[in-house]
């Protein structure tokens, strides 16, 4: 065999890692992919040797690997957990935007090779610390993260330890600990929602907003409603109505308030039909009116179609990367993934005059 010492521009490979360490191939394999299966001071070790002398897994192996994990019906599945991590449990079943999430994702584990499994934090059958211990006994090592609740409220703690996990989160990027993940390019979208409206004609675009959604996506739609808003005269500058329902009937008055106040020619928001309906609002006879997540069932209504399923794809690539790679827990840098939405036209919108701007 030729000395390591001797091959510093190709690195190690398994057998002469488990020569190193004085363990079976199949230790160093478990020990890199984090496995459970070997304990954690001798993974330690074998981590360090392996970044010591620079291994790195083939690619074409792993796609190898890949393939047949695609092509062998019969074999056992590995499994991914799929978690909530809303207050209210079921999300998933409960919105339509979360459901893409979770069908995209599933999507792309079953070309993957991989099962998908479901669960919710808010599960009144799992107890606070109980999640981690069923997702360890099914040898759940890849996690797929939830990270948003309704959109009135804020995201619920996770009882996890993601040092023992590879994981990437959904919805929402988690800064404590930071992990990578895959979300919904809302800054882009909410541009690409604004050209769209002008190059109709709208002039007074207004925003309509729930604030715990906003702050969750770090205010990507506000930034880019304002930053758009600099290049406007003083007269068409609106504030950005918060539409968070804590008390339906007010909400409702201060929404009417605003419309007469400041007297948008069209609204871009997020699902509000009870409040739209309300005060009797005709779109787009009285206003434009735009869904920043359109979803199929919006059918008539224009607006964003985010590409949810996407996303949950996006996210699944990134953590089945990551169990390839051997890389568990939280990384030292995360990296993100942003998918641009598309234009969906709709009845709630129309040509307006070229009026002067």
């Amino acid at each position: 065999m030729v000395p390591l010492m001797g091959r510093p521009s190709t690195g190690i490979t398994v057998r002469e890692l488990a020569r190193l360490a004085g363990v079976s191939r199949q230790t160093v394999s478990d020990a890199l992919r984090g496995t459970g299966r070997v304990a954690a001071a001798t993974q330690k070790r074998i981590r360090e040797l392996a970044e010591e002398f620079r291994y790195a897994p083939d690619p074409l192996i792993s796609a190898g690997l890949a393939q047949i994990r695609r092509k062998s019906p019969q074999r056992t599945k590995a499994v991914l957990g799929y978690v909530e991590t809303g207050s209210t449990p079921d999300l998933t079943g409960i919105h339509e935007s979360y459901r893409r999430l979770y069908q995209g994702a599933q999507e792309r584990a079953e070309n993957l090779g991989y099962l998908l499994e479901r669960f919710s934090i808010a599960d009144p059958n799992i107890k606070p610390k109980g999640l981690q211990k069923i997702l360890f006994a099914r040898g759940i090592r890849g996690l797929v993260i939830l990270y948003i609740d309704d959109w009135n409220k804020d995201p619920a703690p996770l009882p996890l330890d993601l040092n023992q996990f590879a994981a990437a989160t959904i919805g929402a990027r988690l800064r404590t600990p930071a992990l990578h993940f895959a979300m919904a390019d809302e800054f882009a979208n909410t541009q690409l929602c604004i050209q769209y409206l002008t190059d109709l004609g709208y002039q007074r675009i207004g925003l309509a907003l729930p604030s715990p959604l906003d702050r969750l996506i770090e205010n990507r739609i506000s930034h880019a409603y304002y930053g758009w808003q600099q290049s406007k005269s003083a007269g068409v500058r609106l504030p950005v109505f918060d539409n968070r329902v804590t008390q339906f009937e007010s909400t409702a008055n201060a929404y009417r308030s605003w419309i007469d106040r400041w007297k948008p020619d069209a609204i871009m928001s997020f699902p509000q039909g009870r409040l739209n309906r309300h005060l009797g609002l005709r779109f787009p006879e009285q206003a434009g009116f735009v869904h920043l997540d359109r979803n199929p069932s919006n059918s008539g209504i224009a607006g964003i179609d985010q590409k949810h399923e996407a996303t949950g794809a996006a996210a699944v690539d990134i953590v089945a990367r990551l169990l390839a790679l051997g890389e568990i827990g939280p990384p030292s840098t995360a990296h993100g993934t942003l998918i641009e939405g598309r234009w969906v036209a709709g009845a709630t919108v129309e040509e307006q005059g070229r009026a002067s701007k």
